[in-house]
């Protein structure tokens, strides 16, 4: 193990006594209160989409003002639009999932006065499920960074459609019994049996020795979602949207209140791109999952401009093969005081099966810890996390993971047990340099060191607890 200089500067701050606020779980629709912290914004430029049919469930008998239900409407206009529009302002009731399995707009043009859509029951309110065309396998062993794979046979197969490639093997680490090897891209061309792709591959594939390699290929559909509110009356154990294998979705200007489970699913998606949500879940101690946004092995995923409350997690990266790079930036997460809410509460995180995941721009407040990291080339840079937690980030499995040029900020004298609270099931790498740390209580790293492959420690401004 190779330990370079390490040169902690120790700083005497005053410290600035800022009130904590809590969000209420009684209300009944709540409306989702923050802070108002500072992130610069980044600029989403939405693609324009012509030639469309459009719908509006007025069309269909709905009506978004008054107190029955419109799910048949509303579900009639989908089945019949390229376009949904709704509403300004309208409340549109539901007591089943709406759905799609085809490529959609479904919007309200005010963004000052969304439409909202109130799902009464336990269920989703809206599931996008684009369903499979191809299923086969791959018929010759794939070496890292290859720029086309070999498949038994490519019938029914096109240029642009989305290839989920599913091992085996299971994944490196805490693979639970069910989570694999694997990697999504898109087709770019096809000669024969040979797919080519639209980058390279991830990883290696035995195939023929050791290793079976399926190839699941799904057609071209994509969402874009906007300026539309999704509540339930009251918190229930559910998730809110589901997004399933689509490739440049938008999801802008959307909000989620009171699933507790999970906001919204973005599920083995390609290039989604999600601006300016705000979610507030309304989870409990007793939720484990709780996340505003999961994206479950997706690739390319941007996560931006956005806000989330009341949640065990503002966003998760996991999934069944891998999520690959994916990011979040310029984005909020409030959470409780440490032990509010189920262990391994967050800011944001991964878990095992994440890799090239970038937490950048952000602010974190709370939480049992700012962020959490089980993937591997985990990047936390330049992000904001102040108030009652017991270390800025916790890491536990996976490799490379570099944390740099963040802050912690005391409120009321909260001070870190450890700026890194290292578990002794990581192994790997670590970088830690740049960050500056108010008041800590405890070591910079938090565990055996001795246990990891390398260290570098650069340099690092901390303020050590007064007595």
């Amino acid at each position: 193990m190779k330990i370079q200089s390490n040169t902690i500067i120790v700083i005497m701050l005053f410290i600035v006594t800022i009130v904590v606020s809590y969000f209420t779980a009684e209300e009944k629709i709540p409306t989702l209160e923050y802070e108002d912290h500072p992130i610069e914004s980044i600029d989403i430029t939405e693609t324009e989409i012509t030639d469309l049919s459009t719908h509006s469930p007025e069309d269909f008998g709905a009506n978004g003002f008054d107190n029955n239900p419109d799910t048949t409407s509303l579900q009639k206009a989908i089945d019949h639009s390229d376009t949904l529009l709704l509403k300004d302002g309208a409340r549109y009731i539901i007591d089943e999932p709406l759905e799609s399995s085809h490529t959609i707009t479904i919007k309200s043009e005010d963004s000052d006065r969304p439409a909202m859509i109130i799902q009464r029951n336990s269920e989703s309110a809206l599931l996008i499920n684009n369903e499979e065309k191809v299923s086969t396998f791959v018929s010759k062993k794939i070496a890292y960074n290859q720029p086309y794979v070999v498949l038994n046979d490519t019938e029914g197969m096109e240029p642009g459609d989305l290839i989920h490639l599913v091992s085996s093997k299971l994944w490196f680490w805490d693979n639970r019994g069910y989570l694999k090897k694997g990697e999504m891209h898109r087709i770019k061309k096809i000669e024969g049996n040979k797919v080519y792709l639209d980058s390279n591959t991830n990883g290696k594939y035995n195939v023929g020795i050791d290793e079976i390699v399926m190839a699941k290929v799904y057609p071209q559909i994509s969402l874009e979602l906007s300026n539309v509110s999704f509540a339930h009356p009251s918190p229930l154990k559910t998730v809110m949207i589901k997004v399933n294998y689509t490739i440049d979705a938008n999801i802008n200007n959307v909000s989620v209140t009171n699933s507790q489970l999970l906001g919204i699913q973005l599920k083995n998606t390609y290039n989604s791109i999600v601006n300016n949500v705000k979610i507030n879940l309304g989870t409990t101690k007793d939720i484990t999952s709780g996340y505003g946004i999961q994206d479950w092995g997706g690739r390319g995923t941007l996560i931006t401009n956005s806000t989330f409350a009341r949640v065990r997690r503002g966003v998760d990266f996991s999934g069944d093969t891998p999520s690959r790079f994916g990011t979040v930036t310029n984005s909020k997460a409030y959470g409780y005081k440490d032990g509010v809410l189920a262990s391994g509460n967050s800011g944001f995180g991964t878990h095992s099966t994440a890799d090239h995941i970038t937490f950048k721009n952000n602010y974190v407040k709370n939480f049992s810890y700012g962020f959490l990291s089980r993937g591997t080339n985990i990047t936390v840079e330049n992000n904001v996390h102040e108030g009652y937690s017991r270390s800025f980030i916790a890491v536990s499995l996976g490799n490379h993971v570099n944390i740099v040029n963040n802050s912690y900020k005391s409120i009321n004298k909260s001070s870190l047990e450890g700026f890194i609270m290292l578990l002794d099931s990581y192994k790997g790498t670590i970088e830690v340099s740049g960050n500056n740390i108010e008041r800590l209580n405890g070591p910079l790293i938090k565990g055996k060191i001795e246990n990891l492959q390398d260290l570098t420690v650069g340099k690092n401004s901390v303020t050590i607890q007064e007595e």
